[in-house]
């Protein structure tokens, strides 16, 4: 109540508000205790997920205690902690097409904590076409992203939205996620914070709050770097949410050559870090040749693929299926010199093990 420019007003527009957030993760379990602090009235938060042994460097809502539990319940009992007057409103589910429109009744602003494009184009369709303010952050090893969104019905005339900066879905191929390069746990934290904040300053109505302006944080060198996006008159608005392809799709192809290594009509190659192995692994791999090892010695390739024979099928795998997608680009060629066949198991560790 100190601090100028706001008082008891300010304090009850959080607590009438009603938050929607995606995601109990790195992001949202800052974004969600930081909220219930500082007194949002009324969250709901979607994630279909179970606590995981490797969330916890990052996702501070949860201890090694609450392993297997479903993130959704663990999350709304730390936020009853914090605020015992808060509605905690916990989905143990996933948003979709099916769902998202409806999910975002009443909501005054949608925070996107996800981790796949597929939500995040599916949480921005859906937040223009219901006008629906929408935060938006992405972190990946030491960088993250943060911006504000709201176009559709509304919005300002000039109001921006995310496929005003990203017109089309990338590839789920096109950038590595976390389990492939890694995230500094304590970088959601900081991002997870510059958006809490952005959010009570939104929700309050106190200081400058710019739709469209793109905040790049750099936590090696502690740094923000900002960007003004603006809207895109060519643009058309969404109306209609639309087919959001899924990085963690597994196809048929997927699907045989898991079998195949499972029964050893294959041999399984595995090319990530000793350190993720100690996480998770396939139980049948043949072999281990870390990317590191090939990075300090070239050679290291042409002695792995030599211990096999004419006519082996060699499935190679990583933790999620992009990093195996390039050894087989790169190193196909010379597979195929040795009578050997090299191919990438979609998904990886993630969806195998």
């Amino acid at each position: 109540m100190n601090l100028p420019g706001f008082g008891p007003e300010q304090q009850q527009r959080l607590y009438d508000a009603h938050v929607l957030v995606i995601g109990a993760g790195g992001l949202g379990c800052p974004i969600m205790q930081t909220l219930a602090a500082t007194g949002v009235g009324r969250i709901t938060v979607w994630d279909g997920d179970t606590v995981d042994l490797t969330n916890i460097h990052r996702q501070i809502l949860f201890g090694a205690q609450d392993v297997g539990r479903k993130k959704v319940d663990v999350a709304a009992e730390r936020l009853r902690v914090l605020q015992p007057d808060i509605q905690v409103t916990a989905v143990n589910n996933r948003l979709s097409p099916d769902n998202f429109i409806e999910a975002l009744e009443g909501i005054d602003l949608l925070i996107d904590g996800s981790d796949t494009f597929a939500t995040k184009f599916l949480a921005a369709d859906a937040a223009e076409i219901t006008g629906t303010p929408l935060l938006w952050g992405s972190v990946l090893r030491y960088r993250g992203d943060i911006a504000l969104w709201y176009s559709g019905p509304g919005a300002p005339a000039d109001g921006v939205g995310l496929r005003d900066l990203y017109p089309t879905q990338p590839d789920a191929d096109s950038v590595p996620d976390c389990a492939t390069a890694g995230v500094l746990g304590v970088t959601t934290s900081v991002v997870g914070s510059l958006m809490s904040t952005e959010a009570v300053k939104f929700l309050a109505g106190i200081g400058e709050v710019h739709i469209g302006r793109l905040h790049m944080y750099d936590a090696l060198s502690a740094t923000i770097r900002r960007f003004t996006v603006t809207r895109d008159p060519a643009r058309e608005l969404a109306t209609a949410l639309g087919t959001y392809a899924e990085a963690c799709t597994v196809s048929t192809e997927g699907q045989l050559l898991y079998d195949a290594i499972r029964t050893r009509q294959a041999h399984a190659l595995d090319i990530r870090e000793p350190h993720e192995r100690a996480i998770a692994d396939l139980p049948f791999a043949s072999a281990h040749l870390p990317l590191s090892v090939i990075e300090r010695d070239p050679e290291a390739v042409n002695d792995a693929l030599a211990k096999y024979e004419s006519g082996d099928e060699v499935v190679v795998y990583c933790a999620g299926g992009v990093r195996s997608d390039r050894f087989v680009s790169e190193y196909g060629a010379l597979a195929e010199t040795l009578g050997i066949s090299l191919q990438s198991l979609p998904g990886g560790v993630q969806r195998w093990a």
